[in-house]
């Protein structure tokens, strides 16, 4: 039975809801963690709209999460045109301690790849494997990342 262009919509339309639903989120966490809220978010929603644009491919690829977050960083270039510094999440741990106030302006000092590991890792606690699979880099450069942003964070905050 042949599927009508409606059909197919549909059947495409349901597929990228599942996946946005999913993975967008992940997908908006790790652009945020980089990039901070304004710059993440956009970057992030102009990832997913090359997502929508190109579904047949992107959700062919076996770490789509990990492409588009390259697409969000492409999405970046014009912002960090102005290296203007912006503001990073840095008040909602999901441990139970309190975050220094400082740690946002300590967090802007870091290099981006260094940022989101350490916002990823220690506010947002995912595994080195996850952040690693949403960054589309490897365990290994995770940690050597989170090695050095911890030393510069303990530096920028003299703990």
């Amino acid at each position: 039975m042949v599927q009508t262009d409606d059909e197919v919509f549909q059947e495409r339309r349901v597929g990228f809801e599942r996946f946005a639903g999913d993975a967008g989120e992940r997908l908006r966490r790790a652009l945020v963690a980089g990039y901070g809220i304004e710059i993440g978010n956009d970057a992030c929603d102009e990832a997913l709209a090359y997502a929508w644009e190109h579904w047949e491919r992107v959700g062919a690829l076996a770490n789509p999460v990990g492409y588009l977050y390259r697409v969000g960083q492409s999405a970046t270039r014009r912002h960090r045109r102005w290296r203007r510094r912006a503001p990073f999440p840095g008040g909602h741990s999901t441990n139970a301690e309190p975050l220094d106030p400082q740690l946002s302006a300590a967090l802007g000092r870091l290099t981006q790849p260094q940022r989101t590991c350490v916002v990823l890792v220690h506010i947002y606690d995912w595994s080195y494997q996850h952040t690693a699979d949403a960054l589309n880099l490897s365990v290994a450069s995770v940690r050597n990342h989170l090695h050095r942003g911890l030393a510069a964070l303990r530096n920028h905050l003299e703990v």
